[in-house]
């Protein structure tokens, strides 16, 4: 047996082949359906001497509606330059639908979130760079992913950085926690 060929339909249509080249595995993932649509499914088997008879169909699925995209997990600092800070995020299960955009959210912690600066990505991207950040700042930063639906929920906030002030010389700033002294 060389593989299988899939069809679908709903109740009442014809059957639409979904695989012109025989699948090999024994699972296989069908893109494109519609939402809150009934579906039923068929598979025939593929050998040198050609196609067999198609199975009986499936039980009736429903698929989802789309929903809002997962919450992401917090992003991270790969990179502070002076003023300028570079994050980068995983992407979460988008729910159903493509990711169009990310919102990422930075203050000061201990201040009120509401007042937060936000600043918006595509969905392509999950790594962005945030520059003409105050001087001397303590911020932390927060990231979520939007869809057809909505605006998912805002991850939980990054670890916090300073930033510092770029004099046009070789500069690292350190943030030390914990440091034990060495004997």
């Amino acid at each position: 047996m060389t593989g299988y060929l899939l069809e679908r339909r709903s109740p009442g249509l014809e059957w639409i082949r979904l695989n012109d080249t025989p699948v090999t595995g024994l699972k296989h993932v069908v893109h494109n359906l519609g939402p809150l649509t009934k579906y039923e499914f068929r598979v025939a088997a593929v050998n040198k001497f050609g196609i067999g008879g198609f199975s009986e169909a499936s039980e009736l699925i429903i698929t989802k509606a789309p929903s809002l995209p997962d919450q992401p997990r917090w992003p991270i600092v790969v990179k502070l330059g002076g003023t300028s800070v570079t994050l980068e995020w995983t992407a979460p299960d988008d729910g159903g639908e493509e990711i169009t955009s990310y919102t990422v959210r930075y203050g000061v912690p201990g201040t009120n979130t509401a007042k937060y600066t936000q600043a918006r990505f595509a969905g392509q991207t999950t790594t962005c760079t945030l520059t003409q950040l105050k001087s001397k700042t303590k911020y932390h930063f927060a990231v979520a992913a939007e869809n057809k639906v909505g605006c998912g929920r805002f991850s939980e906030f990054s670890e916090y950085v300073i930033t510092y002030k770029y004099a046009g010389k070789h500069c690292v700033c350190v943030q030390l926690q914990d440091v034990k002294k060495l004997a």
